[in-house]
């Protein structure tokens, strides 16, 4: 990776300095970023850039570099400007608590219903994230069990490890004591209890899959 992704030291870290690499239409590259490119289900961050808006992060296509989506709101910024990036926290931080809850919510469901679960995809936005599952059985998931499962591992505030398998094939896992790791490169808070009280719904999403939905109680 060309871009130094500063989250993975920190993924606290909400103001930076860098230098701008590449500066074409409206995308900005730069040698260093705390903005997370969408991956792995969850939204790239917004924020401001040297002033300007950050409407979405990604990934460049070669995937060896983070690309910044602009709106500007003046002067674009140019190859070798040196400009302060900001990003935007409550956006970020309510993507960090869902991200963890939903492998909260996948562990809570192989603890309920068997470790042979199987992962149809997911998405993790600033409101609510969704976890798709193979699910053949005539009864759905119960919203309630998994919403009680999800309580204790959140009242028992364990502290979650974020850590690197193989940094140059980009790969990360996710995990808290006592339960198997996830595969996972996203941000994530650094305690179970910091993703908050939850509240789980259940839907069928076409043949064969289950559609479980995670989102804080107070939205």
């Amino acid at each position: 990776m060309r871009t130094e992704e500063l989250h993975r030291k920190d993924a606290y870290l909400r103001s930076f300095e860098a230098t701008v690499v590449r500066a074409e239409d409206d995308i900005v590259e730069l040698d260093a970023t705390a903005f997370y490119a969408r991956g792995g289900g969850q939204q790239g961050d917004q924020g401001v850039l040297g002033g300007h808006q950050v409407v979405d992060t990604v990934v460049a296509q070669d995937r060896l570099s983070v690309l910044h989506r602009m709106a500007w709101t003046g002067d674009p910024l140019r190859a070798g400007d040196r400009v302060a990036g900001y990003v935007d926290w409550e956006r970020r931080y309510a993507l960090m608590r869902l991200h963890s809850a939903q492998h909260l919510l996948w562990l809570a469901l192989t603890q309920e219903y068997g470790p042979e679960q199987q992962d149809r995809g997911g998405e993790i936005r600033p409101e609510k994230a969704r976890l798709d599952v193979a699910w053949s059985k005539d009864e759905r998931p119960s919203a309630e069990a998994l919403t009680a499962r999800l309580d204790t591992l959140v009242a028992a505030d364990l502290p979650i490890e974020r850590y690197v398998v193989d940094e140059g094939a980009g790969r990360w896992e996710w995990r808290i004591e006592g339960h198997p790791p996830i595969p996972c490169g996203g941000t994530h808070v650094r305690r179970t209890s910091e993703v908050g009280p939850l509240v789980v719904t259940v839907k069928g999403k076409g043949r064969d899959t289950a559609r479980l939905t995670v989102a804080p109680v107070d939205r």
